[in-house]
């Protein structure tokens, strides 16, 4: 993310169009299970869906449309989600998230002078090409990280605690009560509610 915040920051996609990207995963029909269970918050919006809406977020900022729709489990929380935010440029991300089923994980970053391709599994620490408008690759980015990427989320905190800082600048918590926001619209949307709401 660093690298590609880089080459948006210089304009190497020239004006952005859209985001496309998914995050399916086939997790267990047991209506115990975290996710198909609504006492537990379980659904695909909460749990993955949440990927790829940061993921708009930190692109494109707070969206000024929201549209969704959504099929429920049979214990009633959302199976799947087919989600578009809009921004006043006329951008639009365009995002699906499915409990029972694998897709391919993958994101694409589109711009008027080139694209940027997120290998599978984008929300790990992954490979990406930015693709120039005949096709050709004009970058090829490849990073050897082990694991799946969750310690530089510790790193972080511990470089947050060291600094006596309560907050950093990556994630700000406005944004993420922001973000918060977008997800409830999309629950209004696909008439999810939880026990006790």
């Amino acid at each position: 993310m660093i690298r590609i915040r880089e080459l948006l920051a210089a304009g190497a996609l020239g004006e952005l169009r859209s985001l496309i990207v998914d995050h399916d995963q086939k997790i267990s029909t047991d209506p115990k299970h975290r996710l198909q269970n609504p006492d537990l918050g379980g659904g695909a919006l909460l749990d993955l869906g949440i990927y790829p809406i940061s993921f708009a977020w930190d692109v494109f900022g707070q969206p000024s449309s929201v549209y969704a729709l959504s099929s429920p489990t049979p214990t009633g929380v959302d199976q799947n989600d087919a989600i578009v935010l809009g921004y006043p440029s006329g951008a639009k991300a365009i995002m699906n998230t499915v409990l029972d089923a694998r897709g391919p994980n993958t994101a694409v970053l589109v711009g008027t002078e080139a694209r940027i391709e997120i290998d599978r599994t984008w929300y790990f620490p992954t490979s990406f090409s930015l693709i120039g408008p005949d096709d050709e690759v004009i970058e090829r980015f490849e990073q050897d990280v082990p694991g799946r990427g969750m310690q530089f989320q510790a790193d972080e905190l511990e470089r947050l605690v060291a600094a006596g800082e309560v907050a950093g600048t990556i994630l700000p918590p406005a944004q993420t009560v922001a973000i918060m926001g977008t997800l409830d619209e999309i629950r209004r949307q696909i008439g999810l509610t939880y026990p006790g709401e």
